[in-house]
């Protein structure tokens, strides 16, 4: 627990020092950038020490599943900037303030999971996935305020590279569907080992089929280039409320 309240006091640190660079213009350096991976640092030691001491992953109800959510978005967050190779600080306060709510969230969490293998790959599979589309659909949402307010020349204020925000909503978006596939797949074999089938009525099931099949069309759609970049990003942030709903209202029916 040591580990996991160290997680949300740093988070909260970082969300702090990214509202003062961003909306204050204090020189802050690498300080919020630092503070954000010590944070998810702790968070996953927190994550290793609970499997290391009871043999199965905090993952097993909601408020487990939030946590581990939110600290992969903070994950997929530093990889992007890294790998793109441009500062992505402007998202920061949004990010780390994420990370320090979900972390938060984690604390209640009493029920672990189960032991099986396949069930630490099917959650883990849904946290990246379910991350990666909601952090597209913020990007989506960015993105289309960006570029109203270019069509109106309002240009003060916040801004953020038009073609940044299309080429991370592309990447967000891309991840998060293939992750989505293998949460399906992983999550196939640990019901046929759990419940004896690959398939049952589940509601969570079934509307993560949905969200499959929902983004299967979108990813296809842009790889053919047979939808406009203003409906890529619309169906994004309309599948991304979907991803929050399915993952704050609807619960597996079997346990």
């Amino acid at each position: 627990m040591t580990f996991l309240l160290g997680g949300v006091v740093l988070y909260l640190v970082s969300a702090g020092l990214f509202f003062l660079r961003t909306f204050l213009g204090v020189r802050t350096g690498p300080l919020p950038f630092l503070a954000m991976v010590v944070g998810m640092a702790s968070y996953l030691l927190y994550f290793l020490h609970t499997y290391a001491t009871a043999g199965r992953f905090p993952v097993g109800d909601l408020f487990g599943m939030v946590s581990l959510m939110g600290n992969l978005m903070v994950l997929l967050f530093l990889i992007t900037d890294l790998v793109m190779k441009k500062s992505l600080a402007d998202f920061g306060f949004i990010v780390a303030l994420v990370g320090f709510l979900t972390t938060l969230a984690g604390t209640p969490a009493k029920k672990l999971g189960y032991p099986n293998p396949f069930y630490v790959y099917h959650i883990l599979s849904a946290g990246v996935a379910y991350a990666s589309l909601i952090l597209g659909g913020i990007s989506s949402l960015v993105k289309i305020l960006v570029e109203r307010k270019l069509r109106s020349k309002h240009i003060e204020g916040f801004m953020v590279p038009v073609n940044l925000l299309r080429k991370t909503e592309r990447i967000l978006l891309n991840v998060g569907f293939i992750f989505l596939t293998l949460t399906l797949i992983f999550g196939s074999i640990w019901a046929k080992t759990f419940l004896g089938s690959h398939w049952i009525n589940d509601p969570k099931l079934i509307l993560t089929m949905v969200l499959w099949v929902y983004y299967a069309i979108i990813v296809h759609l842009n790889l053919i280039r047979g939808i406009t970049p203003s409906r890529l990003s619309l169906l994004s942030l309309l599948g991304s409320v979907l991803v929050i709903g399915s993952v704050a209202f609807i619960r597996h029916t079997v346990s």
